[in-house]
C-alpha cells in the first residue's frame, strides 16, 4: 500500500495521480542466465520466495535493480494516469461540491 510521508491536500490530490514506477519496479525475469552467478541465486530465491529482499545487503539490491531494468518493464503510472480522472477527479469534484452532475432541465 502506497503512502506519502505528508498529507496530500485534496485539491492536488484531485489533480495529479501518484507515480508509482519511482516507488516500485516490476521486471519480467524470462532468463537469469545473462546475471552473475550470484545475481542469479539471489534472483531464484526472490522468485521462489525463499529469500527476501531485505536480507541482502544495500550493494546486491542495487545490483539486481539496475539488471532488472534493462529488461521490459510494467509502467505503474500510464494505467494510474487513464483512469485518475474518472475514478477520483470526479468523485472528489462532485463530493466537493465543485462540480454537479445533476442533469439540469432546459425550458
Amino acid at each position: 500500500m502506497y503512502k506519502p510521508d505528508e498529507k496530500i491536500p485534496m485539491s492536488v490530490l484531485v489533480q495529479y495521480p501518484p507515480r508509482f514506477n519511482k516507488l516500485y519496479l516490476c521486471a519480467q525475469a524470462i532468463s537469469v542466465d545473462l546475471l552473475k552467478p550470484k545475481l542469479q541465486q539471489r534472483v531464484y530465491g526472490l522468485m521462489r520466495g525463499e529469500l527476501e529482499q531485505k536480507g541482502f545487503t544495500a550493494y546486491y539490491r542495487r545490483e539486481i535493480v539496475e539488471q532488472m531494468r534493462r529488461r521490459p518493464t510494467l509502467d505503474f503510472d500510464r494505467p494510474a494516469e487513464e483512469q485518475w480522472e474518472e475514478a477520483i477527479t470526479v468523485p472528489c469534484a462532485i463530493l466537493g461540491g465543485l462540480i454537479s452532475k445533476v442533469s439540469v432541465p432546459v425550458a
